[in-house]
């Protein structure tokens, strides 16, 4: 097992309750069987005496849960008024303004109107964003342990073609019935456990972008010692106590869901992403931004996504910290690029793209360039101390082929073509996925060391990754 760093000290693991109560948005956490039948409870505990239940759900969604959600609350003397999305509605803008727009016209006058999402990660992300454009505080009733975002004070969601995050307050409540969650596709237990081994990675790069802010690097991010705990320091405990979740085992859904949740609290604590998402994330939205669907058209799930994602950077980091002597070599004749020649590479990279998704990776790619001055700055720091930060990566990370078997144990996807992408163009996602995010991580000083292609070469070439 992978020992607990941060900075040469061990963290103890923490509770769900101790994670809980840093958080400042989301007072109730319930994970346990029979858990919608507490919701009546929650919403009076939470909301007010009488809250009218605007329940949010999909055509899936609704049958696995809503329904049964919808008919607690009205046996409790509950007012309900109901919106059911299609089945497989994607993460998209559109969804929160035609929902924000039901709730400015559902008015209450019995009592506080109190969206309740009854669904997984979109539906969500959609009813998370709709109600804190309307000022509503809202309930999140999960249907799947398949995202970290349940419990996220933000929403990721596609814009003109741009994956983000939006900036949103998180549910007040969240109540999680663990039959529920055994029922739901397995596919969906396998992208939570994968969205949840992302914070592997995650954690390394997070190591790598606190040396980057001592030497003056943008994207930077020193290491926030408690949202490291929540994030870190129990992260091996709960993959492998998870590993089964795909099965339906209760006890390992409910580990998977509960660890899932400690990393929106930590998103709440921190007021970002950063201790939670970094390059293995920015693959998923790349092939969010193309739109990556499988052969029958329905999309394929973020944390599968961010499964191979997760492959990919932690190959590209064993790779790129291979040689205790230094970094991979700069192929011969490389220059670093200027600014102009950088965003006509991004220009040229996301051409397909809209051109408000275009014109925000040219935004980032200019908070990420440095003038050679600067980067030679950050250069020298890296490699005057590449011994040190190389031992605190591959401490935390975990190897490459350790990853892949508990991967495969939880019934995640280990190759590109599991989510209809050669592997040849996942490896190539490399190149887009170092523009689209101004936030530190072993891409970053890959390219900054001008050494990217070289790894990128050695990936393609390995007979070991991504297959």
């Amino acid at each position: 097992m992978i020992p607990y760093i941060m900075a040469n000290r061990k963290c103890a693991a923490l509770s769900l309750e101790d994670c809980l109560s840093a958080a400042d948005e989301t007072e109730v956490c319930v994970v346990r069987e029979n858990a919608l039948e507490e919701a009546p409870e929650i919403l009076r505990d939470c909301f007010g005496a009488d809250p009218v239940c605007f329940v949010v759900s999909g055509g899936y969604t609704y049958e696995a849960a809503g329904k049964r959600l919808e008919e607690a609350l009205k046996s409790a003397g509950l007012e309900v008024r109901l919106h059911v999305f299609p089945p497989c509605i994607h993460a998209d803008y559109a969804h929160v303004e035609a929902l924000s727009r039901l709730f400015a016209a559902s008015p209450s006058e019995r009592g506080p109107l109190v969206p309740v999402a009854a669904g997984s990660g979109t539906i969500n992300d959609v009813v998370k964003r709709a109600a804190f454009e309307q000022g509503l505080p809202y309930f999140c009733a999960a249907t799947a342990a398949s995202v970290d975002g349940y419990t996220a004070n933000g929403a990721a969601l596609l814009y003109e073609g741009f994956k983000q995050t939006f900036p949103c307050t998180a549910p007040r409540a969240v109540a999680a019935d663990t039959k529920v969650l055994a029922r739901a596709p397995a596919y969906l237990a396998s992208s939570g456990f994968g969205d949840l081994a992302g914070k592997i990675t995650a954690g390394t790069d997070w190591i790598i972008a606190e040396k980057a802010g001592r030497f003056g690097a943008p994207g930077a991010a020193p290491i926030d010692e408690k949202a490291w705990a929540m994030t870190q320091s129990g992260l091996m405990d709960a993959l492998n106590a998870s590993a089964d979740a795909a099965k339906g085992d209760c006890s390992a859904l409910e580990a998977l869901f509960s660890a899932l949740a400690v990393t929106g609290f930590a998103m709440q604590y921190h007021k970002s992403s950063r201790p939670v998402s970094s390059a293995e994330h920015s693959f998923s939205h790349v092939w969010e931004m193309d739109g990556l669907t499988m052969q029958d058209g329905a999309p394929v799930t973020h944390g599968h996504k961010v499964t191979i994602g997760t492959l990919l950077a932690t190959a590209f980091t064993e790779l790129f910290f291979a040689d205790s002597a230094g970094p991979p070599e700069t192929p011969r004749g490389f220059a670093r690029p200027g600014l102009p020649e950088r965003e006509a590479a991004a220009a040229g990279a996301f051409s397909r793209a809209s051109a408000t998704a275009r014109d925000l990776v040219l935004k980032t790619v200019g908070e990420k360039f440095m003038e050679p001055e600067r980067a030679k700055q950050v250069n020298a720091g890296f490699l005057d101390c590449w011994q040190e930060i190389r031992s605190a990566v591959l401490e935390r990370l975990l190897p490459y082929g350790e990853l892949r078997a508990l991967l495969k144990r939880a019934a995640c996807p280990l190759a590109a073509e599991a989510i209809n992408l050669s592997r040849t163009q996942a490896i190539a996602a490399a190149r887009r996925a170092q523009m689209i995010r101004n936030k530190y991580s072993v891409l970053d000083l890959a390219w900054d060391l001008g050494c990217f292609e070289t790894v990128l070469a050695a990936l393609e070439d390995s007979g070991q990754y991504l297959r």
